[in-house]
């Protein structure tokens, strides 16, 4: 209980310059919403949807990317198996469509198993890796 008091009684100009700091790292997103289930890294969230059919074995797909914040940078998509270790046997494309949001196609999962989508995404001077599990029967 001691070590409490000692908490509290602390300075306050510098409770108050972290509470300033957590609010800096909190509102970006806030001020970003992103459907749920968003991926988060850092100061980074994306969320993503395929686009058109379901994922299946064996078939292209193109995936729909949102950053936040808007200004990030989607600088590659790509999956691995690893379990297998091994990824895809296609490198997708990626193409920017402003207002954070972006598109990768030529993805293909060729085989079933548990896959982990990877995005590698650009901001405010650093890149941050964002994992997605997905399970294909």
């Amino acid at each position: 209980m001691e070590e409490r008091r000692r908490v509290v009684r602390g300075d306050a100009e510098a409770a108050v310059r972290a509470g300033a700091l957590l609010l800096c790292v909190v509102l970006p997103a806030a001020a970003c919403p992103l459907p749920a289930p968003a991926l988060q890294q850092g100061g980074v969230q994306a969320a993503w949807k395929v686009d058109g059919a379901p994922i299946a074995v064996g078939r292209h797909f193109a995936i729909d990317v949102r950053l936040c914040p808007a200004d990030a940078a989607l600088l590659r998509v790509d999956a691995t198996m690893p379990e297998h270790r091994h990824g895809m046997n296609y490198r997708p494309s990626v193409t920017a469509l402003g207002d954070g949001r972006w598109r990768a196609e030529g993805l293909m999962f060729h085989m079933a198993g548990r896959w982990e989508l990877r995005l590698d995404v650009q901001a405010a001077g650093r890149t941050e890796r964002l994992l997605d599990p997905i399970t294909l029967p």
